[in-house]
C-alpha cells in the first residue's frame, strides 16, 4: 500500500503515464535510522488499473522485486520510501509472495 506526495510537498508533478512503472523502494533500516536505506529497483502496477497519481493515498499496488536481497528487508509491516529521483511517496509492505 502506497502514498504518494503531493506536488507541493515534492512528490512528482503529474500522474504517472502508465498503470506499471519501474520506481527504487529504499527499505527502512530501523536499526541504523534515518541513514539506514536500503534500494531496490521494483516493478510497481496498480491493482486497479489505475496510473499512479501524485497526492494519491493508500493505493493499493504489486511490487515485484527481483533482488534476493529485497526479503530480508521487506517483510509485512516495514515501511519503506518510494524514490524517483527524490522521495516521492511512501508504503508499508502488507503481505509477501515468494
Amino acid at each position: 500500500m502506497i502514498t504518494l506526495l503531493p506536488p507541493e510537498q515534492g512528490g512528482l508533478d503529474r500522474a504517472l503515464p502508465h498503470r506499471s512503472q519501474v520506481l527504487t523502494v529504499c527499505a527502512r533500516d530501523q536499526e541504523a535510522g534515518t541513514a539506514g536505506r536500503h534500494p531496490f529497483a521494483a516493478a510497481i502496477s496498480t491493482d486497479d488499473w489505475e496510473p499512479l497519481a501524485p497526492g494519491d493515498t493508500f493505493h493499493i499496488v504489486t511490487m515485484l522485486v527481483s533482488d534476493d536481497e529485497a526479503a530480508e528487508y521487506l517483510r509485512p509491516g516495514e515501511r519503506f520510501d518510494l524514490w524517483r529521483g527524490h522521495d516521492v511517496g511512501t508504503g508499508i509492505v502488507s503481505r509477501r509472495v515468494v
